[in-house]
């Protein structure tokens, strides 16, 4: 599981305060409703680690959490997705769809030729893209506690 590198956190990430002892995404709820008692013993209960284990011990907490990670496993991945590549690049020439597009009778190339000329020397003035500053800052968390709602 990888967390997504634009997350921003009231605090340090759960997962990450908790790592030392073992919790993972994949720890089961029972497993860490009993977490504490790991961090007792292991010396290793603060008041960051008890924060963290707050956050993950309540479902609706915890997927909260969740959200923000993906199940992604390189190893297994990359090498399927490396042979595609290689295959896409080493195949030559246009698809038959595309070549099905492409195929224009000679009038429409006398048109298009007439059209190259015409525009030859045009300048082009793009269009200027506005600013998108509700996307500029990452999203806190606790906005993700608007959009879901758990039901009880």
């Amino acid at each position: 599981m990888f967390k997504d590198p634009r997350t921003t956190w009231d605090g340090p990430y759960p997962y990450d305060v908790l790592a030392p002892a073992g919790v993972t995404p994949e720890t089961t709820h029972a497993d860490m409703q009993d977490v504490s008692f790991e961090l007792m013993t292991r010396r290793m209960m603060t008041p960051e680690t008890q924060t963290a284990w707050n956050e993950l011990r309540t479902v609706p907490r915890r997927l909260r959490a969740d959200l923000v990670l993906y199940d992604v496993d390189p190893a297994a991945e990359t090498p399927g997705e490396l042979e595609a590549t290689r295959t896409a690049l080493s195949s030559h020439g246009v698809p038959p769809e595309a070549g099905a597009c492409l195929a224009l009778d000679s009038l429409c190339h006398e048109a298009l030729d007439g059209l190259a000329d015409e525009l030859d020397g045009a300048e082009l003035e793009l269009p200027r893209i506005q600013d998108m500053t509700e996307f500029a800052e990452p999203v806190p968390p606790a906005f993700l506690d608007e959009l879901i709602r758990f039901d009880r």
